[in-house]
């Protein structure tokens, strides 16, 4: 098995191209020249091609395995990065409406290869060898993937300035990257018993009840979270363009977001924090800065940076709590259906936020982002309030036998 720092370091580099290439298409596709659909088609491309992917992906975990899983996704991720870079090359003065709806519908792939391994990454990161806490390895994943974050936008500003091609030359780095994955995860295949084996087909029925984990409060306050940070950073650089504020302006935005999130990540890491405060931590964070965010109009660029930095700080803390808790309430024979649950309605959730947000962009302008530090705040009040009750709850005397009643009255196990 290819050691966790090796593999760390490689999903970093994947991740900062990754990253490089969705801030070429954001500023691309944000434009202002374009109607602000363009992005909506984009979002709900994500959609289309992410639940697909999701629930394909949780299937073949069972049947490939978890490494095997993610060699099939590597590889579509960089062929979609390909079709990418050829469906977004023009003639220089930027995408007309017709190609930048192209673009938008052919990113779909991406998110479909990222639904298709997201539950198997998730899960062999999280019981990777050697690893003592789920929440713990999930936090470190989220280091890599912010760090990744944090050094594609400057990467992608230099694009911007001195490339006339940006986007197709991030999607083939891109395309690059994720090749080199692919070979990772090719040579892991090859080792007997590397991450944690996936269920057996005939446990199927053991494993249906988790996907009545869409009506947990785990779920659902993820979904709250994903809709509104997703969907409040999607139009963050249409915003800083109707400023007439310089792409170094989103740049930066968008590094702060990154770099808060690590060191968040990073110190979460370090200490033994139980999900549910951590939880509740981040969806905090996140409406205080949706809260920054939505005084741009009169702050002007203070308030893109310090509630980008809030916004990123609440990012690793909500995501891997959260991801946690479905994770553990699926339990440890299925953790890749638990997760692909929160994949699905995470994607869900943005979909139906960049729909219905798109219309109120123009006439609200940095205003939109109060009703989305609303719902974090909704999605904070209701996990407090049902996690804090589970921690008061007194444990019952004796065993609770199969189909008996919890003290908490419920069936033990049966997610709220």
């Amino acid at each position: 098995m290819v050691p966790f720092p090796v593999f760390w370091c490689f999903a970093l580099l994947s991740n900062t191209a990754a990253s490089a290439q969705w801030v070429n298409i954001a500023w691309a596709l944000g434009d202002n020249r374009l109607p602000a659909a363009v992005l909506a088609v984009w979002q709900i491309s994500a959609l289309l091609g992410t639940i697909p992917g999701v629930l394909l992906g949780a299937r073949a975990a069972r049947r490939l395995g978890h490494v095997r899983t993610l060699v099939w996704s590597s590889a579509v991720e960089a062929a979609s990065c390909l079709a990418v870079a050829v469906v977004a090359w023009d003639t220089g003065d930027g995408l007309s409406t017709r190609r930048a709806l192209l673009v938008a519908v052919v990113c779909s792939v991406t998110p479909f290869a990222v639904g298709f391994g997201g539950p198997s990454w998730l899960a062999l990161v999280g019981a990777w060898p050697g690893s003592a806490s789920r929440t713990r390895q999930l936090l470190l994943d989220s280091i890599q993937f912010q760090l990744g974050r944090t050094a594609g936008p400057p990467v992608a500003a230099l694009l911007i300035a001195t490339v006339a091609h940006p986007v197709p030359v991030a999607a083939v780095a891109n395309s690059v990257t994720f090749l080199a994955v692919t070979v990772i995860m090719l040579a892991a295949a090859r080792t007997p018993g590397v991450g944690p084996p996936p269920p057996r087909l005939a446990d199927a029925p053991t494993a249906r009840p988790s996907w009545r984990l869409f009506g947990s409060t785990a779920v659902l306050a993820a979904a709250g979270y994903a809709l509104a940070s997703d969907t409040s950073r999607l139009y963050v650089a249409r915003l800083i363009r109707a400023a007439e504020l310089p792409a170094v302006v989103f740049s930066v935005t968008v590094s702060v977001v990154a770099l808060t999130a690590a060191g968040a990540a990073a110190v979460a890491a370090r200490r033994r924090i139980p999900d549910r405060r951590l939880a509740q931590l981040g969806l905090g964070l996140l409406a205080a800065g949706l809260l920054t965010w939505a005084t741009a109009s009169t702050l002007g660029v203070p308030a893109w940076i310090v509630g980008g930095a809030l916004v990123g700080a609440s990012l690793p803390l909500a995501h891997a709590a959260l991801t946690s808790l479905v994770m553990g309430e699926a339990g440890d024979a299925d953790q890749a259906t638990g997760a692909a649950v929160t994949m699905a309605t995470n994607t869900g959730a943005v979909a139906l936020g960049s729909t219905v947000v798109a219309p109120l962009v123009s006439p609200l302008g940095p205003l939109v982002f109060l009703p989305l530090a609303a719902l974090a705040a909704i999605a904070l009040a209701r996990v407090r309030r049902r996690y804090r009750a589970d921690a008061l709850a007194p444990p019952p005397a004796v065993p609770v036998p199969a189909g008996g009643v919890s003290a908490g009255g419920s069936p033990p196990g049966r997610p709220r």
